[in-house]
């Protein structure tokens, strides 16, 4: 997949996600996605993770809002794993365990 940009990806209870705030830069969606979590943070429903994820603009405008497809991009990537396979799976630990 070829990264021509980033989102903010809402994760909601129902495996329901959804993409806001597109841009180009990482460092931008990061700050996004630490504003995004102040924002819901003392709300009475709050997403169940907030990350930035690798995305292209048209995947970003053509997605559907409150999605619940497990073909949608994640935030795997940016920490150097694979979004299909499962290091503990495989033998390998998992980053940070």
């Amino acid at each position: 997949m070829d990264i021509e940009g980033y989102a903010v990806r809402l994760d909601w209870p129902g495996l329901r996600h959804e993409f806001t705030q597109f841009t180009t830069s990482r460092r931008r969606a990061e700050r996004r996605a630490g504003s995004t979590r102040r924002f819901w943070a003392m709300g009475p429903l709050r997403p169940l993770a907030v990350t930035v994820v690798p995305i292209g603009r048209a995947a970003c405008r053509a997605h559907a809002g409150e999605c619940a497809s497990t073909a949608c991009p994640t935030t795997a990537p940016l920490l150097g794993l694979s979004a299909d396979a499962d290091p503990a799976l495989e033998g390998r630990p998992l980053r940070g365990a």
